[in-house]
């Protein structure tokens, strides 16, 4: 896939595409629906699909708070996973306040009409300018009849919308295997091995203390049954701590832990993936290593039974 990142004043080249608008983050099922709407759209006029996305979340700089959003998927993985549903093209522009303060009207002729669009095509909801302003409703009147129109309606599951916002909600609430369903894949975070105290080698349950990057989403403290895939492409079935260890220390930072199954090479300094597939049991402190060295070979055969 052909990535053009951008930042105001700068304009993409044109090229004659489909372009398909949105922030895409999870890339859930709603995000596909609407791709998989723009590459219909594509074919039908033998042109390349071009995604239209921005980084970081408009929330994080209107807001001037940094951590004001949690991401299902970074840029990255976003990135990846955009490219794996067969897109050909994604500009990717800096949301600045530069940008945010541009008029509907301006947004349109500098990033679609510029950029080439045929048609363009968004989700019900989507919006666009300054205070959001431009609407899928203004957009026919914005293309100043230089490309056409469609919008897809809203897509839901269990009578609810899915959205980025519902996932982050069942992945604070340790619901991974619910979130899966609307992601139409496990979440997954990618983070460094790093060194930890150890203490997990000692009691027979060696781990890989995993170096997240902050902007993930953090799903809650607990256990839960993972895949663990290395950067050389083997996957290993694992059981995943998210806590701040409270059977040894009274406070402490929250670490991710993966203990995998059926491994024992060295994974210091590797990237790995962790896939989250259900949850287990809630983080607790325990009376002793022997209460928790029980405790651990129930997870395991718990989470080996998942993953089975």
């Amino acid at each position: 896939m052909e990535t053009i990142h951008l930042t105001y004043p700068e304009t993409p080249d044109r090229v004659p595409s489909v372009m398909v608008l949105g922030f895409f983050d999870g890339v859930h099922k709603g995000h596909q629906a609407v791709i998989e709407h723009a590459k219909q759209h594509a074919t039908e006029r033998d042109v390349p699909v071009t995604v239209v996305t921005f980084d970081p979340h408009p929330k994080q700089v209107l807001s001037n708070k940094p951590d004001a959003v949690r991401y299902i998927t970074p840029l990255a993985r976003k990135l990846k996973r955009i490219e794996a549903l067969g897109v050909e093209r994604c500009i990717v522009i800096s949301f600045t306040k530069e940008l945010a303060g541009l008029s509907p009207q301006q947004f349109v002729d500098d990033y679609l009409i510029g950029a080439g669009a045929v048609h363009v095509t968004a989700g019900f909801d989507y919006s666009y300018g300054k205070f959001g302003e431009g609407t899928m409703e203004t957009l026919p009147y914005h293309s100043r009849g230089k490309f056409t129109t469609s919008v897809v309606p809203e897509q839901t599951a269990e009578g609810e919308k899915v959205s980025s916002t519902r996932i982050r909600k069942l992945l604070a609430a340790g619901e991974v295997d619910r979130a899966k369903e609307l992601l139409g894949s496990p979440y997954v975070i990618c983070g460094e091995v790093i060194h930890g105290d150890a203490r997990g080698r000692t009691i027979g349950y060696p781990t890989a203390n995993v170096l997240m990057d902050a902007s993930y989403v953090m799903p809650r403290l607990g256990v839960y049954a993972t895949r663990v895939t290395l950067q050389d492409g083997r996957t290993f079935s694992a059981m995943t701590n998210v806590g701040r260890r409270p059977t040894f220390y009274e406070t402490g930072s929250v670490s991710i832990e993966s203990h995998l199954f059926d491994f024992s090479e060295d994974l210091y300094g590797q990237l790995i993936e962790v896939e989250w597939i259900a949850y287990i049991r809630n983080e607790r402190a325990f009376d002793g290593l022997d209460a928790l060295i029980a405790q651990l070979q129930k997870d395991e055969v718990e989470a080996r039974a998942i993953l089975s």
